[in-house]
């Protein structure tokens, strides 16, 4: 009885929470509304010739905004270098154009992985711009959970000591590698889990392993973290059976850390 009656508070809750910001939606969808109908019933030319000019302004700053946002981010993507003030504009640029070009892609069909995949390889460079070494203690690596082989016994989620390193996948790899490098390695479920851990263990910079969906999400949830992304290989499919090229997280372990 206990369990479901905090049930209905905690749905209760829920549904107030929506009602009160879809009320404020609307409320502020109706003032709008009621500013352009003043607008359009007491308005002359003359008024209507600035709004029109100051839309045309707006318009403009947006387009200038966006045009040497993308021209930033082609001159990084080439030229694998950036100065502060190109790596801002571009920084700034791709956060912004980054859900407008998924939501475009989805309308025209076009595969959004692709896009994820450009905004993955994009931030990677500006990480490795940054010319920053790292201790290894200050190092996080982050696998997701299907990476371990599917019939495992051995659950390794919540303690990677678990793994026996049999060879069936590559999670017993990737553990020794980082154990030879002295870096902190946590297999997570999913988003939530990942951004419990980063949380806790608070890392300067975090090598993720996940597909292009997880990663570009997270790498925008993290925010001010540098995040090195690697997009897991899916061979059965994805969140069953999937690999790692360990030779590849090798090497970019061996980039980012100090010597």
């Amino acid at each position: 009885m206990v369990t479901k009656w905090m049930k209905v508070k905690f749905l209760d809750k829920g549904l107030r929470k929506f009602g009160l910001l879809s009320g404020v939606l609307i409320v502020g969808l109706l003032l709008i509304l009621l500013i352009f109908g003043l607008v359009y019933r007491y308005s002359t030319i003359h008024t209507y010739n600035i709004i029109l000019l100051i839309l045309a302004i707006v318009t403009i700053l947006i387009i200038l905004f966006y045009s040497i946002s993308f021209i930033s981010i082609m001159y990084i993507y080439k030229y694998k270098s950036s100065s502060k003030i190109i790596g801002a504009l571009a920084g700034t640029g791709i956060k912004s154009l980054l859900p407008l070009s998924i939501f475009l892609a989805d309308i025209f069909k076009t595969k959004k992985d692709l896009i994820r995949k450009f905004y993955i390889d994009f931030n990677n460079i500006m990480v490795n711009a940054l010319g920053q070494k790292y201790s290894p203690k200050s190092v996080l690596i982050l696998l997701p959970h299907c990476l371990q082989y599917s019939e495992c016994r051995y659950k390794i989620t919540n303690d990677t000591n678990n793994c026996k390193r049999c060879g069936r996948c590559t999670v017993g790899d990737i553990l020794q590698a980082a154990e030879e490098r002295g870096v902190r390695v946590r297999i997570v479920t999913g988003g939530t889990a990942a951004r419990n851990i980063i949380k806790e263990l608070r890392p300067k910079l975090i090598l993720a392993v996940a597909c292009e969906r997880d990663l570009t999400s997270g790498i925008v949830d993290v925010g001010k973290i540098p995040v090195i992304g690697l997009i897991n290989d899916r061979p059965n499919g994805p969140c069953y059976n999937t690999c790692i090229n360990v030779y590849t997280l090798k090497q970019r372990l061996n980039e980012i850390i100090e010597p």
